[in-house]
């Protein structure tokens, strides 16, 4: 390749870093932590901390009790679900989504114990929600067009990070040399640069899963309408009747279901397992149908099968039956981009992975303010790349403490219930935007970056503790109480918050300067950007 088209390939990189990097860096490091919205479930609310029942009560004739009683008076009940107990999850779950006489289309749900059946009076799940739905679509307001722009926006980062893949690899000519170069006791701007190369090469394919991924499920809200367009004239349910399988209409003949409880034991023929869920759509119509999803480790989503939702009898010639590639394909996106083909080693391995393409993005936007305060490059002024380095200090480092607050905050909330996941986003955003501007006001990043991971840290480690004191119960005891899950949540978060205070404990306090600056008078304030 020659030098200028290895210069422009160079250029083209380190712009779509710059001015998109803040924006992919949101969304990897949140995508972190939506990984692990199951395993949180039980954390956030003491009232599902249950034991995993070896004999569940039976739960047929409550659920279809609850479902006939949510869904009286209203037009019609699209469809129910019921998921079984599980290890994270030890209770039943009911969903019920109604058309009502007013034209809305509503979810509602109930958990119950499977000890006793009773209805469990749980908590609004804010903290696990915002934490999976900010990555999923920036909780964008409902006014502005809502989940579908929110995802839409969140697939276009897919696509700027496929973008900065595909010219960061053409950029760097000299990729097997880089695979194995880390000159970590030199500069700060080598250290930086190595570690982007290095840590970018080997996880090359993990990032670029995720992009794709990433991308797909953004914008297939808005490739929807017009595939349809394209295809169907516009026509959106012809599309999704192509691609999922026309759904059988009710036949307007009354029929009882088939019980949940039979339903529960109903094991897959290849695989032994029994159903995870169950979904049941012309409720309580002789043309009842339902799905049943298993678990298996031999693919990347649930094993389907459709049934007679009166008899029970097996429909073979259903969509779940006939699945194209294609089909197949779109349904492994979801597994394939939050790790829940596997199990929790798997998201810790994801969780891992996914970091280091934070903490990456992060050292490729240092290393390009670097260069322009330190080096030959940029046509601004110092002052102009001194507050870039702040504000990429500021959201870089206070999007961890504005995850860590709102865990406070769920253990802290004393509101009422309709109001919780306002006040946690409230919260996430007042203390990112306290960190943004403390940032510029501390205007020394080295420190601000140093003092901010160790609060960060500090919150962290003291977690458990507040756990403890808040539900009364401590890490021995709901390890004893015989679920773990919550347990274990105390243990990760206490391990982390230590090695993130052992971390900042090890930055520096300010940048060590291995050669002259580009002007003979530097302003007092410091240099770069969150590692200062």
């Amino acid at each position: 390749m020659d030098r200028a088209r290895h210069l422009r390939n160079y250029g083209l990189h380190s712009w779509f870093g710059m001015v998109l990097g803040l924006f992919v860096y949101v969304v990897a490091f949140t995508g972190c932590l939506a990984l692990f919205h199951g395993e949180l479930l039980s954390w956030e609310d003491p009232a599902k901390r249950l034991p995993v029942a070896q004999a569940p009560a039976p739960i047929d004739a409550i659920f279809k009790a609850w479902v006939e009683e949510t869904g009286k008076g209203e037009e019609v009940i699209e469809f129910a679900r019921l998921i079984y107990p599980n290890e994270h999850e030890p209770y039943y779950q009911g969903g019920v989504n109604i058309h009502d006489v007013d034209g809305n289309h509503v979810f509602v749900e109930q958990k119950w114990d499977t000890q006793t059946g009773a209805p469990l009076d749980t908590r609004t799940e804010a903290l696990s929600l915002w934490l999976l739905d900010f990555h999923r679509d920036l909780m964008w307001p409902q006014g502005l067009g809502g989940r579908t722009v929110g995802r839409t926006i969140v697939g276009i980062a897919g696509i700027i990070l496929m973008l900065s893949i595909l010219t960061g690899v053409i950029a760097h000519t000299k990729i097997v040399q880089e695979f194995f170069t880390l000159r970590y006791f030199r500069s700060v701007r080598l250290k930086w640069q190595d570690t982007h190369k290095v840590v970018g090469l080997w996880g090359l394919p993990f990032f670029t899963m995720i992009a794709f991924t990433g991308a797909v499920l953004g914008v297939v809200a808005i490739l929807a309408p017009i595939v349809a367009l394209l295809t169907f004239k516009g026509d959106q349910q012809a599309l999704l009747d192509e691609v999922l399988g026309k759904a059988i209409e009710p036949a307007g003949v009354s029929a009882p279901m088939l019980s949940m409880d039979a339903v529960a034991s109903l094991s897959h023929l290849e695989t032994g397992e029994v159903p995870r869920l169950v979904t049941i759509e012309n409720w309580g119509d002789v043309n009842a149908r339902m799905e049943l999803f298993y678990p298996t480790t031999e693919l990347l989503n649930y094993a389907i099968v459709e049934i007679d939702g009166v008899s029970g009898e097996v429909i073979a010639d259903s969509p779940a039956a006939n699945l194209t590639t294609a089909n197949k394909g779109v349904a492994m996106m979801t597994p394939l981009h939050y790790g829940t083909y596997g199990g929790i080693w798997l998201k810790f391995l994801y969780f891992v992975l996914g970091f280091a393409l934070a903490v990456i993005t992060v050292f490729g936007l240092m290393m390009w303010i670097e260069r322009r305060l330190h080096g030959n490059e940029g046509a601004k002024s110092q002052a102009f790349y001194r507050r870039l380095s702040h504000m990429v200090t500021g959201v870089a480092v206070g999007l961890p403490l504005a995850s860590v607050a709102i865990f406070w905050l769920d253990k802290l909330y004393i509101g009422a219930e309709s109001a919780r996941l306002f006040w946690t986003g409230t919260t996430y955003f007042a203390v990112w935007a306290l960190a943004l501007g403390y940032a510029f006001i501390r205007r020394q990043d080295y420190r601000t970056t140093r003092e901010l991971i160790g609060l960060t840290g500090g919150l962290l480690a003291g977690l458990p503790a507040l756990n403890a004191v808040m539900t009364g119960d401590t890490l021995l005891g709901i390890f004893g109480a015989g679920h773990a899950p919550s347990a274990w949540v105390d243990v990760v978060l206490l391990v982390s918050g230590i090695a993130i205070l052992a971390v900042a404990w090890r930055l520096p306090k300010a940048r060590q300067n291995t050669k002259k600056t580009r002007k003979t008078v530097v302003a007092p304030s410091s240099a770069l950007s969150p590692a200062e």
